[in-house]
């Protein structure tokens, strides 16, 4: 019986009840107020009111048979049949879940969400509302990520019971993680846990507490704010889902990963640029779109490593910028509203020196996912390495509060902003907290600082680490690949170079 229930709940059967019986009410009101004004005979009344009680039990099995989705009308079935297709911008939330046939389309190779109910545990139930509203927003927020699937509230709808089995739930509703949440109140403190658990294994990967003070004027502004950094943390490309894929999958063999496993593999490179990684990478993205040619996300990832042949330097092949144009467009053409595709866009467009180019692109991708703490912080990088260093350093500085899993290399963007206002103390101390020892820039940087901070050994030993990476090193050399990174900023480029010479660059 206790199954039964939860299934008229999950096939919204309760919501289409109340709702007919309310309709049904205020038009009998209103017939039985205008027939009499027309001397409309007795019986119309009767049939009219006759009708409406048939109605009845057809809106409920009506309701029980088919949902009201984003794609029109669809028969629902068990959730254990829920299927999807990816690639369509359409079904990255469903509003109910589809039945299992033969012409349905297989579950995604990437990963799927489910966010059950979030609980109130303050005895208020006031609180019931606003732990809703807030598993409702976060199940938006996370549909806007470019390829992570998510189900809607209806499929979960009933699951929100403490102490169930999460490996049971996971595979019943047929998603790889699953988002549990609750909201407790004392006094005008309010706090919301949430924990995102491996829904194979039941492994917690990631918790947070988020305390708020709560008032009836600041209540919208809490549940923005708490449902930003829920979605930016959990689904943007240095989330905890992405990483926890990308450790899963980064030593497999190329040959043995599907498409969307190959991009998991690529994103680790971010994390650790190097040459090495940036071949993984390439190698890893091209065996990607060789699966899945229509695969929109590896495309526009592809154009960022292209990029970064010539940028710097790894691995380098004929025409990399031009292939790294067409890959973004291709992206683009692929999926028109994919945010991570105009951001890196954008990117090609920066380094291409096209600034008009690179801000329309980079607004774009802002435009379609503001709250994309990947985008957000990248695009604010390379604003200020155009040499908007406040507005980039704002961006950026946004971007590591929505998600404390952001690259570390966000502090080489503050770095440069604080050399170019020439605080050199400031500058080092966020250059020192990246880790990345063989990135080029974070080493030209560190020597540069440190000489113009009157520290020349430390300069001298990071001089000699930039030789081992780059080779034969000089002024002209030092100078063309500065600018490259930097091409608006020309005089910026020679404080650098100046930095280095101190250093004893010849």
């Amino acid at each position: 019986m206790r199954d039964f229930l939860r299934e008229l709940k999950r096939r919204r059967v309760y919501g289409v009840a109340v709702a007919y019986i309310v309709v049904a009410w205020v038009l009998l009101q209103v017939a039985a107020t205008v027939l009499p004004i027309y001397d409309t005979p007795g019986w119309v009344l009767k049939a009219f009111t006759t009708l409406l009680f048939l109605g009845f039990p057809a809106a409920v099995i009506l309701a029980w048979a088919y949902d009201l989705t984003s794609k029109g009308v669809v028969r629902t079935g068990p959730v254990e049949g829920l299927k999807s297709d990816l690639s369509s911008p359409d079904s990255q939330a469903l509003t109910g879940p589809q039945t299992a046939t033969d012409d349905s389309i297989e579950l995604p190779n990437g990963p799927s969400i489910a966010v059950l109910p979030f609980q109130n545990l303050s005895g208020d139930p006031e609180q019931d509302l606003f732990a809703q509203a807030l598993g409702g927003d976060i199940i938006s927020g996370l549909t806007q990520s470019s390829h992570l699937f998510v189900l809607a509230a209806g499929a979960t709808a009933g699951l929100e019971e403490p102490g169930q089995d999460i490996v049971a739930t996971g595979k019943t509703l047929g998603v790889s993680f699953l988002l549990q949440g609750s909201v407790r109140k004392a006094g005008e403190t309010l706090r919301i846990s949430a924990q995102l658990l491996d829904a194979s294994n039941g492994v917690q990967l990631w918790s947070q507490n988020y305390d708020r003070q709560l008032s009836a004027e600041s209540l919208f502004a809490v549940q923005d704010d708490i449902r930003e950094q829920i979605v930016a943390t959990l689904s943007d490309l240095h989330g905890v889902i992405y990483s926890a894929q990308s450790e899963k999958n980064v030593h497999r063999p190329t040959g043995s990963l599907n498409a969307y496993e190959c991009l998991s593999v690529a994103l680790a490179y971010d994390k650790y640029l190097s040459e090495e990684n940036h071949l993984r990478a390439r190698e890893s993205l091209e065996r990607a779109i060789e699966i899945d040619p229509e695969f929109d996300e590896a495309w526009s990832h592809l154009s960022w490593i292209y990029t970064d042949e010539w940028v710097w330097e790894f691995n380098p092949l004929p025409d990399s910028m031009t292939r790294a144009l067409d890959a973004a467009r291709h992206a683009i053409q692929l999926a028109p509203k994919n945010y991570h595709s105009h951001w890196l866009l954008s990117r090609v467009y920066y380094f291409m020196q096209d600034r008009e180019r690179f801000l329309a692109s980079s607004k774009k991708a802002l435009e379609l996912n503001s709250s994309d703490g990947t985008t957000l912080g990248l695009i604010g990088l390379y604003t200020a390495f155009s040499g908007e260093w406040d507005r980039g350093a704002e961006m950026i500085n946004k971007a590591k509060l929505l998600n404390p899993n952001y690259p570390d290399y966000y502090h080489v963007g503050l770095g440069t902003a604080e050399f170019a206002m020439e605080n050199f103390s400031a500058a080092l101390q966020e250059l020192q907290k990246a880790s990345n020892v063989e990135w080029h820039l974070l080493q030209v940087f560190l020597t540069a600082t440190l000489a113009r901070l009157g520290r020349e050994e430390e300069a001298a030993q990071h001089l000699n680490m930039l030789r081992q990476l780059l080779g034969d090193l000089t002024i002209e050399r030092s100078r063309d690949f500065i600018s490259k990174t930097f091409p608006f900023v020309p005089d910026y480029v020679e404080s650098v170079v100046d930095g280095l010479r101190k250093a004893g660059l010849e």
